[in-house]
């Protein structure tokens, strides 16, 4: 179930113990993929993960600014400062807190969010309020093929998820991120090395392809939530930290 579109009574009823927390991201995708692609695709995989998972869960609000201030310079982007997004998260996480919910689960679709996100998770956990997983940007790591930014497999997972707010596939002035990241954070502004913003060939996708990787995405946070629920904290994931499919 979703948050948003429930009742107070719905979710009292329901008495979800689990809260899944898409976190994305408002930033360029290319010419031809929306700048809500972080974000439209981290609720998605949280909603179907919501839905094939025992866990008794509902979907949370999604975040949908998140920390990209390398690709500012490209007009539609937003941004926060890493400062403001702990805060603004963490007043999210404890509001959550005072319901049911025993344990919150990060399902961050932006890999510049998952530095702080890890951090946030450790912190609200040593609280002893409530546990806090960060189930991180490196979901992608389950279909064991370069992501790229506004490429193939992204744009596949948006023909697949949502092929009308896709344009005409373009392949990127970048063919891969080389020496640009560090830890899923862009070390220096997009447009120095990717002119029109993509990294990798976008006009290879296909929606055929992206329902293997959405599915695949989608499998591999259905298991995590499964440790979850099922471990002390000891299998597979650090209490209060970050887990990687």
């Amino acid at each position: 179930m979703r948050l948003e579109t429930s009742s107070w009574t719905d979710v009292d009823e329901a008495s979800p113990t689990t809260a899944l927390l898409p976190v994305g991201s408002t930033e360029q995708h290319g010419p031809h993929a929306p700048v809500g692609t972080d974000t439209f695709v981290a609720r998605a995989i949280a909603d179907a993960a919501d839905r094939e998972s025992d866990a008794e869960s509902i979907v949370g609000p999604t975040i949908p600014v998140g920390i990209a201030p390398y690709h500012g310079n490209f007009p539609g982007t937003c941004s926060v400062s890493a400062e403001t997004f702990r805060r603004y998260v963490r007043d999210v996480v404890e509001s959550i807190a005072d319901s049911s919910v025993e344990t919150v689960v990060f399902v961050n679709g932006h890999g510049g969010n998952g530095e702080t996100l890890s951090h946030l998770a450790r912190e609200v956990t040593a609280g002893d309020t409530i546990d806090c997983e960060a189930y991180l940007w490196e979901w992608m790591r389950a279909v064991d093929e370069h992501v790229g930014h506004a490429g193939e497999l992204e744009t596949a997972v948006l023909l697949h998820l949502r092929p009308d707010d896709v344009g005409d596939p373009v392949a990127g002035d970048a063919a891969t991120w080389a020496d640009t990241v560090d830890g899923g954070v862009v070390r220096q502004f997009t447009d120095e090395f990717s002119e029109n913003g993509a990294v990798g060939d976008a006009t290879e996708a296909s929606p055929e392809q992206g329902e293997r990787v959405f599915e695949t995405a989608v499998d591999a946070l259905v298991s995590f939530l499964e440790r979850v629920r099922s471990a002390d904290g000891d299998e597979g994931r650090e209490p209060g930290g970050s887990a990687q499919s």
